[in-house]
């Protein structure tokens, strides 16, 4: 690769240099065949290295150009065929203890039992902070306030299924009103599922709602290794493909 970098940026001597000839007067086929007539000629004596050598000089900005079109079309195809996948979860893990010891592969399993690994894509995030007390301080004094407003600004458009967190991470959800009240959001059949151990917290108005499930003796989830015990989901996405995926997670760490 060295070598052939080399040869793009160091001209090579030509044996027959062109004669300046005006090309100008000619028309694009004309000057095509002459162009192609005039490289052959050039090249016609030289070594199998000595032309190598002058076709990649002759032709660099073109194979240039070729390479990092083909490098763009690749990543936009990639990049193009990951974001248009259907989702098996889009999930959130508020406060987590440790995200370099978070279990992945879990949630991969998790796709895999249900069918919806290969051709779907997980949608997950470790990196929230949200403690209730912390936001209450003045806005000026939080430093973390633009993380709170990202958070809050994506839950609240559907964009999360399941919101993992701890109980700090829970008040604050239920003083924003992000997570919807369980007897509302769940079918009956699921609710009857989850009834035991639903936890109910205070909304913004400071009213008690039946917000969230308490899966802190749920073997799934805590083999996500969230890093506290004290482990809970809440809902904040209200459309169907949530409600959906809501129910099948449900019934998988239910089972």
């Amino acid at each position: 690769m060295r070598q052939m970098t080399e040869e793009f940026e160091e001209k090579p001597i030509e044996k027959d240099e062109d004669n300046k000839l005006d090309l100008l007067s000619m028309s694009r086929k004309e000057r095509r065949k002459y162009t192609k007539q005039r490289l052959q000629e050039t090249i016609s004596d030289m070594s199998p290295g000595e032309r190598r050598s002058y076709l990649l000089y002759y032709y660099k900005e073109r194979i240039i150009i070729s390479i990092i079109a083909i490098i763009a079309i690749a990543i936009l195809g990639v990049s193009y065929y990951k974001h248009s996948r259907p989702i098996s979860l889009s999930y959130v893990v508020i406060n987590c203890g440790d995200q370099l010891r978070f279990n992945a592969d879990a949630m991969d399993q998790y796709a895999k039992d249900i069918g919806k690994f290969d051709g779907y894509q997980l949608k997950g995030d470790t990196n929230v902070e949200a403690v209730q007390s912390e936001y209450s301080k003045d806005y000026e004094q939080n430093a973390k306030s633009q993380k709170y407003i990202s958070f809050t600004t994506l839950a609240t458009a559907d964009y999360y299924d399941v919101i993992f967190t701890n109980m700090e991470g829970g008040i604050y959800c239920g003083m924003m009103d992000i997570f919807y009240p369980l007897d509302k959001y769940l079918d009956e059949e699921t609710y009857n599922m989850v009834k035991d151990d639903i936890v109910v917290i205070n909304n913004m108005d400071g009213k008690p709602a039946q917000y969230m499930i308490d899966v802190s003796d749920n073997e799934f989830v805590k083999s996500l290794n969230l890093g506290y015990s004290d482990m809970y989901i809440g809902f904040a996405g209200d459309q169907k493909d949530n409600h959906e995926r809501v129910k099948e997670f449900l019934d998988y760490i239910y089972k």
